[in-house]
């Protein structure tokens, strides 16, 4: 006989596995510091390119800022400012990596607790159904 309560579970579980849940089923797989060490570990070479593109554009719409600061502060100190600009801004950004990470790893382990107490109940469900047919069979 169809239990209700078990394919409206099994159906939550699948359409959990085949949509949002592919991609929170592969996060399972780490803790919390673990993960967003990986994912901060790719970001920062996208962080380190984002500055260069930023620092290229700002040089195309005025080729002419780099001389006229050079001649202003002085060849060092204008190395070490465009220097310092450029760890300032990848240590920013790492820094919002990391905390937007962190706080995806929240999201998705907030949806894996739902999904684990959806299998559970569906384990439950199995455990009362093998639980009644031992009774029946003793029963007859």
């Amino acid at each position: 006989m169809l239990n209700n309560k078990k394919v409206e579970i099994m159906s939550k579980i699948a359409l959990y596995e085949h949509g949002e849940g592919k991609e929170t089923l592969k996060l399972n797989r780490y803790l919390k510091d673990d993960y967003t060490s990986v994912k901060l570990l790719s970001s920062v070479p996208l962080g380190v390119l984002t500055a260069l593109l930023i620092a290229a554009l700002i040089f195309c719409l005025d080729a002419d800022w780099p001389l006229i600061l050079y001649s202003t502060i002085g060849g060092t100190k204008t190395v070490l400012l465009l220097v310092g600009a450029f760890v300032v801004f990848v240590a920013l950004y790492s820094l919002f990596s990391f905390y937007m990470f962190r706080l995806k790893y929240d999201r998705h382990r907030g949806n894996l607790r739902r999904y684990g107490l959806n299998l559970k109940r569906l384990d439950t469900i199995y455990t009362e159904e093998a639980q009644n047919e031992q009774t029946d069979k003793f029963s007859k």
